[in-house]
């Protein structure tokens, strides 16, 4: 039930039933004031459609799916606002400036916001003086402080609603990369165990084998008959047992491939907000690769959902002869060139280290270019990044 209430879809519903309402109750009592339909009553009932109509489209994925639409019909609605505000004298009006300015605060960042507050706040405070003059100025002044104070209220509450949702999903997205790491830490404790146990065969039972056969031929030297008989039956049981032991510490040895797969499907599990398309047609045989290419993955992912209005994210991860190949690529819109800020920085700074490198572009939605190599020890020249893209 609280998230029901906490949702955006029943925020968007509970702003347009407050929309219809103010309108109709406004074209209502102009028309009962006015006796009769005027031109000035069709174009307050247009403008009041216009506002509603735009509330309605800004709050679909069409138009969250790119920022220049967004701006676009929050201009729309605010010349819409002014214009009622100017043909409307009826006070509660001014509710459609409080959901605008809820909507400007979901949008851009809090400075932006407060500038549009008091641009918004004295254009209702200069109607009023257009509608009453100077005969009832102390009015009009306590009426604009007093909306002004809503509008305040309502930034200051939708801010925190949504500055909790970020830390909530940034809270989801460490917790999903914690169990995708714990993943890969405990197959990386069982390596190190199983190495741990050959060195220790090899070291002690190896010694002492070898010690023994090494006996064992001496002793087939100083013995004859049935004793040297059965002295060449152990030396050979010996020898047996230690090619035994030999491949069984050659196999304690052997790598088994990194549970990457099972850790990729719990980083991307429940990422709010968009669809993830996993493609793993590859394994890193390297714990501390997989390890960052996990952390790379969970810090693209973060980038996407912060600063793309994209719904769906493509995943690939693949290797070839010298490389492995890591592409994160998003659905979203993504216009001019935008400054690499701390998330892409460092995702070049982690995969630098590793010896690979980063390319990134914003072509049909943002591109991200892992590339780091099999051997790493060896690492191959790669292309600069592109800087066409967004932080």
């Amino acid at each position: 039930m609280d998230d029901f209430w906490s949702s955006n879809k029943t925020q968007n519903f509970t702003g347009a039933v407050v929309l219809v309402i103010v309108s109709s109750l406004s074209v209502y009592l102009l028309a009962q004031n006015s006796q009769q339909w005027t031109t000035q009553l069709t174009l307050t009932s247009a403008l009041f459609l216009l506002h509603i109509t735009c509330y309605f489209i800004f709050t679909s994925e069409w138009a969250l799916n790119s920022r220049q639409r967004l701006f676009v019909l929050l201009c729309i609605e605010i010349a819409a606002i002014a214009s009622l505000y100017f043909l409307v004298s009826i006070s509660f009006v001014a509710i459609l400036g409080i959901v605008w300015i809820v909507q400007v605060t979901e949008t851009y960042p809090i400075r932006t916001t407060g500038w549009l507050l008091l641009g918004v706040v004295s254009l209702y405070t200069i109607s009023q003086l257009f509608h009453w003059g100077g005969s009832s100025l102390m009015l009009t002044i306590t009426g604009s402080i007093t909306l002004g104070l809503f509008h305040l209220f309502a930034v200051i509450a939708t801010h925190r609603a949504k500055r909790e949702q970020e830390l909530r999903e940034e809270t989801a997205a460490l917790n999903r990369e914690l169990l995708a790491t714990r993943e890969l830490l405990t197959e990386h404790s069982r390596q190190a165990e199983r190495l741990r146990i050959a060195r220790d065969l090899h070291d002690l039972l190896g010694h002492h084998l070898t010690a023994q056969i090494l006996q064992l031929e001496v002793a087939t030297h100083l013995t004859d008959g049935q004793g040297r008989q059965k002295v060449e039956q152990a030396l050979a049981l010996g020898k047996l047992l230690l090619s035994d032991l030999r491949t069984a510490v050659s196999e304690l040895r052997e790598d088994e491939p990194v549970n990457f797969i099972d850790a990729m499907h719990k980083l991307i599990n429940g990422v709010p907000g968009i669809t993830v398309d996993l493609n793993l047609r590859s394994v890193p045989e390297d714990t501390q690769i997989a390890e960052t290419l996990l952390r790379c993955t969970r810090e693209a992912l973060t980038n996407v959902l912060r600063h793309s209005a994209a719904n769906r994210c493509f995943i690939d991860f693949h290797a070839d002869d010298t490389c492995y190949h890591l592409r994160i690529n998003d659905n979203g819109t993504h216009c001019g060139a935008i400054t690499p800020g701390n998330g892409l920085k460092g995702i070049k700074e982690r995969i630098e280290e590793a010896g690979g490198c980063v390319e990134w572009s914003n072509e049909q939605g943002f591109n991200l270019h892992i590339r780091l190599p099999v051997d790493r020890l060896v690492t191959d020249k790669c292309p600069p990044a592109l800087t066409t893209s967004r932080a």
